[in-house]
C-alpha cells in the first residue's frame, strides 16, 4: 500500500533520506523507527506530496506521488503530524466539521461521519468541549478523529503518542489497533520503542537517512543476534542441570536465575539449539520450560545502529 524506490532527498551531509526503499503491506501497521533527525518526517512529507524528492519514486497503492496525482492521494491518505494546529475558539464538533467541509463531505453525511470518528477515538463525550480546554491527550484523540473524517485507506501518523502520559499512550495504542481491525494501512513514526513493539506488524529502522533494516521484530532479531539466550526451567536437581549445560559445546555463561530457573547463551546455530534440550533430557533432567529469550525493540534498535 505504501512503497518507495530509492527515494532520495538531501539537505546537507547526512541530513535527508538516501536511496530509501520502504514496503508497507495493506492492512498492516508499519513502525518507522529512528532518532530525531533521521529522516522520518522528510519521508512522510514526500509520501503526502508536501515535499518533492531529488530522485526516486514513491507510491500510495497504485498511484505514484506526482503533482498530477496529489488530489487523489490526499483523498486516500489521512496524515496527522506530530504538532498540528487547532482553532482555539471552536468546539470539538465545529473543528471536525470544518475539516469535513474542507474535504467536501455533504452536510448530512458529515454529521454521521463526525459521530463515527468520535466514537472510534472514544471522544464522543468531548463533542461540545472547547478546543482551548483540551489536554494534550485529548487533543491527540481529536486530531486523530479529524484525520479520519474522510475515511482514508492509509493513515500516516507522526509521533501520535509524543508527549502523552502512560494512560493516554495506552488509549492511543488501543485506538490504532481498532483502526487496523478496520483494514486501515498505518505508517506509524515514533521513537517510543516499547509502544511500537507491542502494536506494529513490521518495523523499519532509519538512521542518518538510510533504512538499515525492515521486517518483523522477531525476524530482525534472529538475523542480528550473535548469541542466543536460552531460558530453562527444570523440575529436578538444578545443580546437576547446570553442570550438564556447562559441558555442552557452544553453551556459555550458565547462570542460576531462580530456584528452578537457568539462563545461558548459545553461540551455535538455531538448528543446533535442540541438541541442548536433547542432552539435558538424555541425562535425566526434567525440563518444564525451554525457550529463547527474545530481544525487545530497544535491543534491536541499539544493535542495528551500533553496527552502523
Amino acid at each position: 500500500m505504501i512503497r518507495t524506490e530509492n527515494l532520495t532527498k538531501g539537505f546537507a551531509k547526512e541530513r535527508g533520506v538516501f536511496a530509501l526503499n520502504l514496503e508497507v503491506p495493506a492492512g498492516k501497521i508499519y513502525g518507522f523507527v529512528g532518532p530525531n533527525g533521521a529522516g522520518k518526517t522528510t519521508t512522510i512529507k514526500i509520501l503526502c506530496g508536501l515535499l518533492k524528492p531529488d530522485s526516486g519514486r514513491a507510491f500510495i497503492g497504485d498511484l505514484e506521488v506526482l503533482p498530477r496525482n496529489i488530489p487523489e492521494i490526499k483523498r486516500r491518505i489521512g496524515y496527522m503530524p506530530d504538532i498540528f494546529g487547532v482553532y482555539e475558539q471552536m468546539s470539538v464538533w465545529e473543528y471536525i466539521d470544518f475539516y469535513g467541509a474542507a474535504y467536501k463531505i455533504p452536510a448530512k453525511k458529515r454529521r454521521q461521519r463526525i459521530e463515527e470518528v468520535l466514537k472510534l477515538t472514544e471522544s464522543t463525550h468531548m463533542i461540545d468541549y472547547q478546543m482551548t480546554s483540551l489536554s494534550r491527550g485529548m487533543r491527540q484523540r481529536i486530531g486523530l478523529a479529524k484525520t479520519l473524517i474522510h475515511d482514508p485507506d492509509v493513515l500516516i501518523l507522526d509521533e501520535p503518542a509524543g508527549g502523552l502520559d502512560p494512560t493516554a499512550r495506552i488509549e492511543m495504542r488501543q485506538t490504532i489497533e481498532r483502526l487496523r481491525a478496520l483494514g486501515k494501512t498505518i505508517l506509524l513514526s515514533s521513537h517510543i520503542l516499547p509502544e511500537l513493539s507491542s502494536v506494529c506488524d513490521i518495523i523499519g529502522i532509519i538512521y542518518k537517512g538510510k533504512l538499515l533494516v525492515q521486517g518483523t521484530v522477531k525476524d530482525i532479531t534472529r538475523d542480528l543476534q550473535e548469541k542466543i539466550v536460552i531460558n530453562i526451567t527444570v523440575d529436578s536437581d538444578i545443580t546437576q542441570a547446570k553442570d550438564i549445560l556447562e559441558r555442552i559445546e557452544h553453551v556459555e555463561d550458565v547462570k542460576v536465575a531462580d530456584i528452578n530457573d537457568l539462563q545461558c547463551t548459545f553461540s551455535g546455530t538455531r538448528e543446533q539449539v535442540k541438541s541442548v534440550l536433547k542432552l539435558l533430557m538424555n541425562n535425566g533432567v526434567i525440563v518444564r520450560w525451554f525457550a529463547e529469550n527474545e530481544a525487545d525493540l530497544e535491543d534491536v534498535f541499539m544493535n542495528v545502529t551500533k553496527k552502523n
